[in-house]
């Protein structure tokens, strides 16, 4: 039986900030369809877009707001150079996001036992079944500003999206700016802050494969590149991490963030679920789970129960995450307390994704 692991993050509050673009964005596609500014905007943190639109379609008195969320969702990706343009300005990536990421993409090159095994040689020593754990609190690749924006009209209310015919107008308001065994942990090797390549196009990545990712994503993370080149034989978890996102930004808005802050290399976004694909977070889970076996060739269940770890920082992903059988790990990185994400019902609350090692603890536990 494989041992592969499939990592679903959430993007806003636990991988980066982004500096408050969300609201601009759908006031920015409001006013497109409506020709009026938005009052107000639902709740956004833990809910996907389909919930949020309809919701903030909802309070703006719109008749009949289910049938404009499709096309709201159409603005929202055709938005997508603007996003990438505010969220370079005005974002940033969070502490320790880049290193977890360039460390788990190699463990999908070379596997985990080979990945961490010098470099973090605690991370995957077997030990014995431990109930749920809470750490406790405190004990950018770019896109040229030269790529061409999405063509086409942002759909009216009564028509389904047509043929491109229209370059749509940058956004003002924005463009202004798994088994639950416990492993022992060792220290982290120190980790610079660094920042990955460019990429020159906004289209998704090929998934990665081989040494080669890892060689191109750990050039610019020391301890990752360590971990590849002294880890010697394979030991431990025998198996391969898959990681990607679970958001409830739509795919072309969650593709720009990342981008834009230096977080997109390493995770393959076509095994990933978005904002648009569900209203309830939950069923992103097993969205994802099924893009991924069949990107990588498995059975349906081969990532059912803990093989999948949901990382977030609401207690709507942790709620998301329990009710699909996943493993929840929880960031006190957002609007919530390492406490409040507890009493969620996390397996693991992290003050942060700084420490490295704990992370990966307590992703691939």
């Amino acid at each position: 039986m494989s041992d592969d692991v499939l990592v679903l993050w959430d993007i806003d509050g636990t991988l980066l900030n982004s500096g408050g673009v969300g609201r601009d964005l759908y006031q920015e596609v409001f006013r497109q369809l409506f020709g009026r500014s938005l009052a107000a905007c639902a709740p956004m943190a833990g809910r996907t877009d389909r919930a949020i639109i309809l919701e903030t379609l909802t309070l703006a008195g719109v008749d009949e707001p289910r049938r404009y969320v499709d096309p709201f969702i159409a603005g929202l990706g055709a938005q997508a150079e603007a996003v990438h343009t505010a969220v370079a300005a005005r974002g940033h990536a969070l502490p320790g996001a880049a290193e977890v990421l360039a460390a788990l993409a190699s463990a999908r090159s070379v596997g985990p036992a080979a990945a961490f095994g010098a470099v973090f040689p605690g991370v995957l020593d077997k030990g014995g079944v431990q109930a749920p754990v809470t750490v406790p609190a405190p004990m950018p690749v770019t896109v040229p500003a030269s790529v061409a924006p999405v063509p086409g009209p942002i759909p009216g209310p009564a028509s389904a999206p047509g043929p491109a015919s229209a370059t749509v107008p940058a956004m003002s308001a924005v463009s202004a700016v798994s088994a639950p065994a416990l492993r022992t942990v060792l220290a982290q090797a120190a980790v610079p802050v660094q920042t990955a390549p460019a990429v020159t196009q906004l289209r998704p990545a090929p998934a990665p494969a081989g040494h080669a990712v890892a060689a191109h994503l750990t050039a610019a993370h020391p301890a990752a590149a360590r971990a590849v080149a002294i880890a010697g034989p394979a030991r431990g978890r025998p198996g391969r991490v898959y990681q990607s996102v679970l958001t409830g930004n739509v795919r072309p808005v969650a593709e720009v963030k990342l981008a834009a802050l230096g977080l997109r290399d390493g995770i393959d976004l076509c095994i990933g679920a978005y904002g648009d694909d569900h209203e309830d977070r939950t069923e992103l889970v097993h969205v994802a789970r099924r893009r991924a076996a069949g990107v990588v060739g498995r059975s349906p269940a081969a990532f059912s129960g803990t093989a999948t770890v949901v990382i977030g920082d609401t207690p709507l992903d942790v709620s998301a995450a329990l009710a699909a059988g996943a493993r929840a790990v929880a960031v006190a990185t957002g609007s919530y307390s390492s406490a409040e994400l507890r009493d969620a019902g996390a397996h693991v609350v992290l003050p942060d994704l700084a420490d490295t090692a704990a992370v990966l603890r307590a992703l691939l536990a």
